[in-house]
């Protein structure tokens, strides 16, 4: 056992040697020697200090530069100029994925995490006319039909003193839209007890454990293997993510077991997702329960939780901000005059420019995915400045320093809708990648503007439910940790409110 110990220690010495040393092809690029070193520093502000990585990222290229090296295999960039030749289309190049960006979340194989160029195109394609904004506006109604749902509940609480955790009442529609899009199976969260916190609690309380899942990845496959009982003792965020996987393959087999035939699929506006990937043109070997199952728990948990932190974002600062209530209830008017006879069009309502402003600047400030987005160029070497970036070497870039750059945003970490109005400068839409950009961006950026869109008009319309912050402040609502989704701090208690 000495023997052991010693001969792992003497290895771990020679490879932080080695990664420091003039052999490795990283050694220079500039940052801190002890992260070039070993993962471990990054483990340490990432799971040790709870999701703090990107903030000491931030620190890092004050010191050393725009161009540093953040672990022993990784480069990180922090000029905006350089993301658009990083984040491109495939007609540019090709572009791969660092895997261990994916390790341990357990959507290995699904098209998000998929390393390969050539079979992340594959994968995706079927996705990508799916989530089309033709397609999302079949759905339309559906998501109307959420919307209005949440409103009604909503008004029924007017006058009680109930206290409603509004993340709750918006995962509670995010959810039921997502599961409809994925498995045709109205679950109803949003009819459920206080907005059924179950789903929010399952899928943040996931999340939360996305840290130490990236940096020990075979804690995932453990998980199989501890009895229930354990779990459910000791530790919750590892019952919830076994919940999670379930979940996501009860999915896949209730579609397989009542087959329906490819024409009928592309019939009816209502098929499923997974309906619509098993009717596709993949080799069956893509259609199999296990990368399904993969792939729904990253649309499922994405779908649910990004948008629900943007709403959240733009009503907290809505009503602990009367002018800019008021500015959007007045804009409002026209388009929901109808309503609930006549739901206001997608269409019309992101025509509306305040309305614009206050979607831009929630998904700036929320930031879509807080962490950089490594990507690789199997092909060719990529150049920066004075350094050229051997080919497959992971490069990233991050939504946090693009959207809180205060030479593009003045005062950035405050929620300003106005800067988006006018003749504002050109470089906010340079800097505006909530959803990345590139053959990797995110998929799902029409739902998402649909689903703000809608939301936004039926809540702030004139006639709309009117709200009153209940112990809450901008503490509990502004993303302070990384755990992959950005999340407030450990302790926040939600965005509280009542209906007055």
């Amino acid at each position: 056992m000495f023997l052991d110990s010693f001969l792992s220690l003497a290895y771990g010495l020679l490879l932080a040697a080695y990664r420091l040393s003039f052999l490795c092809p990283l050694s220079k690029f500039p940052g801190p020697p002890l992260a070039a070193a070993t993962g471990w520093y990054e483990f340490y502000y990432d799971v040790i200090k709870g999701g703090v990585y990107p903030f000491k990222i931030v620190d890092m290229h004050r010191q050393y530069g725009p161009i540093i090296r953040i672990n022993p295999w990784e480069l990180h960039v922090s000029d905006p100029d350089f993301y658009s030749t990083l984040y491109v289309s495939g007609s540019v190049r090709r572009t791969g994925m660092f895997p261990r960006q994916r390790y341990g979340l357990g959507v290995m194989e699904s098209h998000n995490a998929t390393e390969s160029h050539d079979l992340h195109r594959n994968r995706r394609k079927p996705l990508d006319v799916f989530f089309s904004r033709q397609s999302i506006e079949r759905i339309e109604g559906m998501i109307g039909d959420e919307i209005k749902a949440l409103d009604d509940r909503l008004l029924a609480l007017r006058g009680t003193g109930q206290v409603i955790n509004l993340e709750y009442a918006y995962a509670s529609i995010t959810g039921d839209i997502i599961g409809q899009i994925c498995s045709e199976e109205p679950i109803s969260l949003v009819n459920g007890p206080d907005f059924s916190p179950h789903w929010y609690n399952l899928i943040f309380t996931c999340i939360s454990q996305a840290p130490l899942f990236l940096h020990i990845p075979w804690v995932v496959m453990a998980l199989k293997l501890i009895p229930v009982g354990f779990l459910l003792r000791f530790y919750n965020g590892g019952l919830a993510f076994r919940e999670y996987i379930a979940l996501a393959r009860r999915h896949i087999e209730d579609a397989k077991n009542s087959p329906i035939s490819a024409d009928a699929v592309h019939r009816n506006s209502k098929s499923s997702l997974v309906r619509y990937i098993l009717s596709s043109d993949l080799p069956e070997s893509e259609k199999s329960t296990e990368r399904l199952g993969r792939e729904l728990m990253l649309i499922l948990g994405a779908g649910t939780a990004t948008t629900t932190r943007a709403l959240n974002l733009v009503t907290y600062y809505a009503i602990a901000n009367p002018h800019i209530e008021a500015r959007l209830r007045e804009e409002l008017a026209a388009v929901t005059k109808g309503y609930p006879a006549q739901m206001p069009r997608w269409s019309e309502v992101e025509r509306l420019p305040y309305v614009t402003a206050c979607i831009k600047e929630g998904l700036r400030l929320s930031f879509g995915i807080l962490r950089r987005l490594p990507r690789t160029s199997p092909d060719v070497e990529l150049r920066y400045k004075g350094y050229t970036i051997p080919v497959n070497t992971p490069v990233g870039m991050s939504a946090y320093m693009m959207h809180t750059d205060p030479d593009v945003f003045p005062e950035p970490f405050k929620f300003i809708p106005e800067r988006w109005l006018g003749d504002y400068d050109p470089l906010m839409n340079r800097n505006f990648v909530p959803f990345s950009k590139g053959s990797r961006n995110c998929l799902g950026l029409n739902l998402v503007y649909a689903e703000m869109n809608l939301a936004l008009a039926v809540i702030f319309r004139p006639d709309g439910p009117r709200f009153k912050i209940y112990d809450t402040d901008e503490s509990d609502v502004v993303l302070a940790l990384d755990w992959v989704i950005p999340v407030p701090k450990a302790d926040s208690r939600g965005t509280r409110v009542l209906v007055e």
